[in-house]
Order: structure tokens, then sequence, then C-alpha cells
């Protein structure tokens, strides 16, 4: 029998020992999902069982901390797929195309009771096709190892683990944490939630702290992943002279929520300045990303990744450095429409753009070989290149090979 399957019958049988009658349902509905194809009667009669019940709307736990009652009434969440959800093959399926999706309604997001906005933006698994973002080293094993435990949830359960439950996201501008954040929901087919926390900030704290803890408690009522950005903008030190009670209350109810938070969701918060959260925020979550402004070899693997050849990528490598991807996705974005609108290559009109960029900066070398590529790849001869340049033809062919190879 399929080693998952038999996980999850033994978590079945623990949740039936202990009386967790949501929680048996749910898991009862993750085997049915699991036996449609190789047991479809077997599947059919358990799916006649349940349908005599009142579905659950998550996964529930004896001593009911941190939980909330399913509506008698009202839309609940259930996959339209086979695949469980937290122990499906997230690699194959997605290569496939067969992530299973929430098609039915989500339960009624929150909304703020002034001015009936909601608080969260919800974007579901598959509505945007992402990109794999560029890592280093450390955040590539790290991501690789949070998607294997939630993949293998089923499994940690039954020997009385949990796959890990917050991020946090640090680093500077434009480095990809939000991209992170919905890629990782993405591969987990699981809606995405993103709070902006700025945004809610309001002169009315009271109402600030209700809207949040309105969202949070949003957010464990089905399988999601929640991304709270801008969190330095609740979460800052709870020693700063310049903050009101209320306030460092709040970031007492924020830390709480993340010891407490449900193993059935993943809270993600994203700060651009980690030198302003309570030093407490650090310990709190299971795992900490640090993300640093791209290196020369990240920004060509980014390049290459948008169809710039291995040759120029090498070369913009080094004249991008110190730049964010949102910058140099903006760069590529430009080049593009060059390409389109003055019916040239790619490549070329990428060089020209960043060529424009560098406009006024004393880097005079690198604009003249940035020019130097630009006109080669336009098919220039050398002694034309050299006479636009200013330069000696023999200058030419070895700024060429040199740069080209």
């Amino acid at each position: 029998m399929d080693r998952e399957i038999v996980d999850m019958i033994l978590g079945l049988a623990q949740q039936g020992v202990r009386g967790d009658r949501r929680g048996f349902q749910l898991r009862l509905r993750r085997i049915v999902s699991r036996l449609r194809e190789a047991e479809p009667q077997l599947a059919g009669d358990l799916m006649n069982v349940l349908s005599r019940v009142d579905a659950p709307t998550r996964e529930t736990y004896p001593n009911g901390a941190n939980e909330r009652p399913a509506p008698e009434k009202g839309p609940t969440w259930e996959l339209n797929r086979a695949p469980d959800l937290f122990s499906a093959d997230i690699e194959s399926q997605s290569k496939q195309g067969d992530l299973p999706l929430f098609e039915t309604p989500l339960p009624q997001a929150p909304v703020d009771s002034d001015s009936r906005q909601t608080l969260v933006s919800i974007t579901r698994p598959g509505e945007h096709e992402l990109r794999q973002p560029v890592w280093s080293t450390a955040v590539s094993g790290a991501v690789t190892q949070l998607l294997r435990e939630w993949t293998s949830s089923e499994a940690l359960r039954t020997n009385g683990l949990s796959p890990m439950r917050s991020l946090l996201l640090a680093g500077p501008p434009g480095v990809g944490k939000t991209l992170t954040a919905s890629w990782i929901a993405a591969k987990l087919s699981l809606p995405l939630l993103t709070l902006d926390l700025s945004t809610v900030m309001s002169s009315f704290l009271g109402k600030t702290g209700n809207n949040i803890r309105s969202v949070l408690d949003y957010a464990k009522t089905f399988p999601c992943v929640l991304l709270l950005d801008e969190f330095d903008a609740i979460a800052k030190r709870r020693d700063d002279e310049t903050d009101v009670g209320e306030l460092k209350r709040l970031v007492t109810v924020l830390l709480q929520s993340v010891d407490s938070w449900p193993d059935t969701s993943l809270l993600i918060a994203a700060t651009n300045h980690e030198d302003l959260l309570d030093p407490a925020v650090w310990r709190r979550f299971d795992l900490v990303l640090q993300f640093d402004l791209p290196s020369p070899e990240a920004i060509e693997a980014f390049l290459a990744a948008r169809g710039v050849s291995e040759r120029l990528a090498k070369i913009l490598g080094n004249q991008l450095k110190g730049q964010p991807y949102a910058r140099i996705e903006k760069t590529i974005d430009r080049a593009r429409k060059a390409s389109i609108l003055n019916d040239e290559k790619f490549e070329d009109s990428l060089c020209q753009v960043i060529i424009a960029q560098m406009q006024g900066s004393d880097e005079h070398s690198e604009k003249e070989a940035l020019a130097l590529v630009s006109m080669h790849m336009k098919g220039l001869s050398q002694r034309e290149i050299a006479k636009k340049l200013g330069i000696a033809h023999s200058t030419v062919g070895r700024q060429i090979k040199q740069i080209l190879g």
C-alpha cells in the first residue's frame, strides 16, 4: 500500500481515538482523494459516508487552542483533485500542470469596519505564472527543506512533528522576498493572502489591532500562506521610546500569534528593515532567510532565465552588480519594449538601455565596453566601431576578443 496512505491512516486512527471529529473528517477526505484512481469504488463509498456529515473547514486540535468553530452554513474549502494537499509530489505535478486548485469559494475575507475595504488581497494557485526566483545557495537550500517538510507533513505529524509554520524574509527592497512568498504558495498549491502592514496602520491603534487580529484569525480557518508585508511597520523594537504603549502591546500580540500559529497554514513575514525589528521577533520564527543584493553570478543566472545569451549575461552581470532584481527586471522590460518598437534585436536594445542608464556615471570604460558590444552585435565592422568611438582599430579587435571571447 502507498506509504503516504499508510501514514494518513495512522493519523486517522490517532484522531479517532482522541475524538477529534473535524480533524478525522478532513484527514479521511485526503485519503479519499488519494484512493480515487487506485480504488474508485472504495473512494466512492467513503465519500457517501462523508456526505452525510458537514465538511470541516480545517484540521483541529484536541486542546482547542487557536481554533474557531466551523460555520454552520456558508462556503467550505475543498480540493477538486485527487492529490493530498500537503503530501502531493509538488515538483512532478507542477511540471504536468496538474496542481490541485481551490475552486470553491473561500470564507469571506475580513473588511475594515469603516471603509468596508477588504483587508487582504488573495491570489489563488495558478492565477499567475511564476518563474522560480534566483536565490543564493543558502536560501535555495532552506526553501527546498521547507517544501520537503510540507509535502511530507503527514509523515511528520504521524511521528508527533510539524512542518515549519513560520518564515521571516529579511533584506533590501527588490531582492525577491515577495516573489519567494508567491512561489512557495504556488508550489504548495495554497491561496496566498497578502496583508501590507504599512497600509493598515491607523492613527487609531486600537482599530489597527482589531484589523490585524481579524486577518490572523481568518488565515487560521483554512490552509493558506499568509504574507505579512512590511513587517517592521508593526513589529518594532519594544524599547523604542517614540512608540506608544498600544503599539507595543500590538507587537506582543503579533509575537504570540507567531508562537501559536497552526501547522495547517504557513505564516510568512517580510521586512526591508530588519534592524527595526524587536529582538524577540527573530527567535519566534521557525526559519529566517536573509536576502542580499545579487552577486554578478546571480545576475547572470537571472538574465539567462530571461532569454539573454550566456555570453552577454556574463558581461552584464558585472555591469549591473549592486542592483536589486526588481530594478533589473524593469530594465529588461524596457529593453523588450524598445526591441519591439524599434524593430531591433532584444540584446542590442538591452545594451542601449543600460548604456542610457549609465549616462552621468564615472564608469567610462564600462559604458564604452557596452557601446562596443552593442555596435558589434548590430553587425558594424571593427573599423566602423573604431571610428564611432574614436579609438584605434586594433583596440576594438582586442576588446571584442577580451569581452566576448
